[in-house]
């Protein structure tokens, strides 16, 4: 039983880029020092630091997720155009992503149905456990897809002003504090 939950275990976090798709409450400090998009460096912190080589292309570009880009429309100067299609691509990650998370939790129940069982159905397992882990990397992979296209919607000085932003976010998260965003008292670990 320890090792089926283990299995849980990974699963949740496999789940967590794609739950990290979900867009920030309006007011949660999301572009002021909160999470940077996204997932953003708790994170990496969450997962006990196993953020390692090539993660964070695993990661999708989180800072071009559009809510983050929405979010930001007052740093980056978006235009309406922008805006619009963000917008867009932001709703219709919601739904694809709700859909996902559905076909994620039925055949996470029946994973954990199969476990729970006095004589666990090794094929059971299986199968649920890589259905579930293959909507969870469709997901994911709808995310990076989104992403791209979210960030091809921004001219090349929002995108070097965003990774400017994002990097000096992440040095003064490194030293442990919110850098250049100001962040909620909270978050600067005041």
């Amino acid at each position: 039983m320890k090792q089926g939950m283990r299995m849980l275990a990974v699963l949740a976090m496999l789940g967590a880029p794609l739950a990290a798709q979900q867009p920030a409450a309006p007011d949660s400090g999301h572009h002021r020092g909160g999470r940077m998009g996204p997932g953003g460096p708790g994170m990496m912190e969450g997962h006990g630091g196993m953020m390692g080589p090539g993660m964070g292309m695993m990661m999708g570009g989180m800072e071009y997720s559009p809510a983050h880009l929405i979010a930001m429309n007052g740093e980056l100067s978006l235009t309406a155009q922008q805006i619009t299609a963000l917008t867009a691509l932001r709703d219709a990650a919601k739904r694809d992503g709700q859909a996902a998370m559905d076909k994620i939790k039925t055949h996470m129940d029946e994973l954990r149905t199969a476990l729970d069982a006095a004589s666990p159905d090794t094929v059971a397992i299986r199968t649920h456990f890589l259905a579930a882990h293959e909507a969870m990397g469709e997901a994911h992979l709808a995310m990076l897809i989104t992403n791209a296209r979210a960030k091809a919607l921004l001219t090349d000085a929002q995108r070097a002003q965003l990774a400017q932003m994002h990097h000096g976010m992440m040095e003064g998260h490194r030293r442990g504090h919110a850098g250049g965003w100001g962040g909620r008292p909270a978050m600067r670990g005041v």
